[in-house]
């Protein structure tokens, strides 16, 4: 299985974890910019510490380094793991909680006949 990657720009000198992800860090909006040429990730995790010209220069750059990317922004507070795994997953595969939903109103229905 194919491990989906995550680039986290920030200024904090940890390493965060996400389960079955591979974590990538860099601390300058220029680093980022060169592992994303040379790397396919699917979630760039930015961290609300970063300045916003910062922010918007990576903004604005993304769309023209790689097409289908998600750019999520992060507080310090919040889970990195639960923000990127969300945010993935409402861009990338929004009709997975509409099935599941669907097969459990099916079940229901299967039980009350």
């Amino acid at each position: 299985m194919r491990q989906l990657e995550v680039l986290v720009v920030t200024k904090a000198t940890t390493n965060p974890r996400i389960l079955n992800w591979k974590v990538s860090t860099v601390r300058h909006v220029e680093q980022a910019i060169e592992h994303l040429q040379r790397h396919h990730f699917a979630v760039v995790a930015l961290s609300s510490t970063l300045s916003e010209s910062d922010k918007k220069k990576l903004n604005s750059l993304l769309p023209l380094l790689k097409e289908n990317l998600v750019l999520v922004e992060y507080t310090e507070d919040s889970s990195l793991a639960e923000t990127v795994k969300a945010a993935y997953w409402k861009t990338k595969k929004p009709n997975a909680q509409t099935n599941y939903l669907d097969n459990s109103l099916a079940l229901n229905l299967a039980q009350r006949l």
